[in-house]
């Protein structure tokens, strides 16, 4: 596991743990973003417009896909238990669950407006394959955008984060849960999770695979109290002198 990705045994125990936290996923990650992740999310939704057609790969239980104002939405998720969630919660007549990844999109070439990524582009076990999948899905002038947890290459921001992920994070996720998923918890599945916080990167890691992808205008921004960050990119235009 790297900044490039993990092997295919990495990504399924990844999977595993994310199905484990999956019922208590929008406390405990409340709880370790003290309130903030609500906000995140809103201002990468403000994104999206009411006419463009909205890719969230990796869209989980749905908390992110449900802020979007898209009448056409396509939410693409790996994890059998988690898709049948999001489609209990989601408007089925805006929005389409697909099982399916990152690496292999099962949608046409340029046949979205906006692809995005919350919290989960670590997560794949590809992700130059998945920048190049993305950039195939997208119309010209179509734009990626992928917010994840910040990380600093170096300075006391830097060291107050990791000690943060390494030591505060499993504390807060054991106080969130009840005493039946303490015990189904005993493999710690945050664990898993934090292996991809340390193994992902700087966001200077995902602007070089956007860029290698044939992305432009590549840039990477924080979000409220640079507690996560946002990268984004655009697929140009084709000249046509």
């Amino acid at each position: 596991m790297d900044s490039r990705g993990m092997t295919e045994e990495e990504w399924r125990q990844v999977v595993e743990s994310l199905e484990d936290i999956g019922p208590y996923y929008e406390k405990v990650n409340s709880l370790m973003t003290f309130g903030l992740l609500d906000r995140w999310r809103r201002r990468v939704a403000s994104h999206a417009k009411p006419e463009d057609v909205v890719l969230e790969i990796g869209s989980g239980p749905g908390n992110f896909a449900r802020l979007l104002p898209s009448s056409t939405l396509y939410c693409l998720e790996p994890s059998k238990e988690l898709s049948r969630s999001s489609q209990k919660s989601l408007d089925n007549e805006r929005a389409m669950v697909l099982r399916g990844m990152g690496e292999r999109i099962p949608l046409a070439d340029a046949s979205v407006d906006k692809v995005f990524c919350m919290f989960s582009f670590r997560d794949f076990f590809d992700r130059a394959a998945a920048a190049g999948e993305m950039h195939r899905v997208l119309r010209e002038g179509g734009e990626v955008f992928i917010t994840d947890v910040a990380k600093p290459l170096s300075g006391p921001f830097s060291k107050l984060l990791d000690m943060h992920f390494r030591h505060l994070v499993p504390v807060l996720a054991r106080v969130a849960v009840d005493s039946s998923a303490r015990e189904m918890w005993r493999r710690d599945p945050y664990a898993k999770l934090i292996e991809t916080y340390e193994a992902y990167g700087a966001p200077t890691v995902y602007e070089e695979l956007l860029r290698g992808a044939g992305f432009s205008d590549v840039s990477t921004g924080y979000l409220e109290m640079k507690g996560a960050t946002m990268t984004r990119g655009k697929k140009p235009w084709k000249s046509t002198s």
